[in-house]
């Protein structure tokens, strides 16, 4: 056999690993929705151009020699150095490439296999798209003393129900009333008069929620209060429901755990006081899902990769800081970080899921917050 069939049988194979290499950068070419004509070109481009340029200057007779060294260390190079401009993209890429290269037939579990042949990436760069883990459980904080962070407030009421005094603020404008203490009410309430006063009466587009209250569960508009105060604790961005039903003769409405779940509380029969203290992390959602109108989608990429998009529309006057969004399949549950949604504005995000079993529906929600 002569040297120069042996050259060509030396480029026959280096073609597989290129072929890796042309799927990589197909793969990741079509994650970012580039023209599909584009993604063929430049994939091709880049994996086989240098190769063939260096064996075209080459000596006639060494050029297949040449060929298949610069196919088999030009692609070695180019799958070794990917993770580092595109780090924990390089096994769904790959995947994603030879399923396209598939052309339509049911590939996408050898797809799956060949990548799981490529070495691990190691820890050479932090990748752009974090991938969403279950959203685990916060720990509940350690008892505290009594300190700057805690107020003690008189109560009123025998049983289960109390009452408290709470002062509502909203554009400088202050009212006090006493409230019952309701551990079975979502949300906190005030009569329509009482939120005419603070100059915060509902309109056609406040947003409408089911209360439930120990009484049962009603309908009921929202709005945003500036803030509520329990004796010198304040917490901001309330949501209150209006409800003229909700109070009695003694008390103006109702205290919900929108604003006593931010506290640690201890009642004191004897000194017939609540010590109420501020808690380390408080979860803010209850106030701000009325007011951010949330939205999400997934779409399937060849090779098994799936991807999720959040958009949300604030539409209160306050900006939301930070927001976790649940999508569900099945039993898992995936947190989205969807970041910063400024007042009137809105916010979007997109990351990708784990490998996981295909779902007929996703379900998404609003699952932790904060102003």
């Amino acid at each position: 056999m002569s040297p120069r069939t042996l050259g060509w049988l030396a480029v026959a194979t280096g073609l597989p690993l290129a072929g890796l290499a042309c799927a990589a950068f197909v793969g990741l070419g079509f994650a970012r929705e580039a023209a599909p004509w584009l993604i063929s070109a430049s994939a091709t481009g880049l994996v086989f151009a240098p190769p063939m340029l260096a064996a075209g200057v080459a000596p006639r007779h060494r050029r297949p020699w040449i060929l298949a060294l610069g196919l088999w260390t030009w692609s070695f190079a180019l799958l070794s150095l990917l993770p580092i401009y595109f780090p924990g993209e390089r096994a769904d890429a790959v995947a994603t490439g030879v399923a396209l290269f598939g052309l339509g037939l049911a590939v996408d579990p050898l797809a799956r296999a060949i990548a799981s042949w490529l070495p691990p990436e190691g820890n050479l760069a932090r990748p752009t798209l974090s991938e969403a883990r279950p959203i685990a459980e916060l720990a509940a904080p350690p008892a505290s003393l009594l300190g700057d962070d805690q107020i003690a407030l008189p109560f009123e009421g025998e049983g289960r129900r109390i009452s408290i005094p709470v002062v509502f603020s909203e554009g400088g404008r202050t009212l006090e009333a006493e409230m019952t203490f309701d551990t079975g009410a979502t949300y906190t309430t005030l009569p329509r008069a009482a939120l005419e006063k603070l100059g915060a009466s509902p309109t056609e587009a406040s947003p409408v929620m089911k209360l439930h209250t120990a009484n049962g569960e009603r309908e009921a508009q929202l709005v945003l209060l500036d803030g509520v105060w329990l004796g010198d604790l304040q917490l901001r961005g309330v949501a209150v429901a209006v409800c003229d039903l909700c109070g009695s003769g003694e008390t103006t409405g109702l205290l919900g755990l929108n604003v006593s779940g931010a506290f640690n509380m201890n009642i004191d029969a004897d000194r017939r006081e609540v010590v109420f203290s501020s808690r380390v992390s408080f979860d803010r959602h209850l106030d701000i899902q009325p007011f951010l109108d949330v939205d999400a989608w997934t779409r399937q990429l060849p090779g098994g990769r799936i991807e999720v998009g959040v958009e949300a529309h604030n539409a209160s006057d306050r900006q939301v800081e930070t927001a976790t969004v649940a999508v569900t399949c099945g039993a898992t549950t995936w947190g989205v970080e969807l970041g910063a949604v400024p007042a009137l504005g809105d916010g979007k995000s997109k990351q990708k899921l784990p490998i996981h079993e295909p779902c007929e529906r996703y379900e998404i929600g609003l699952e932790r917050a904060h102003w």
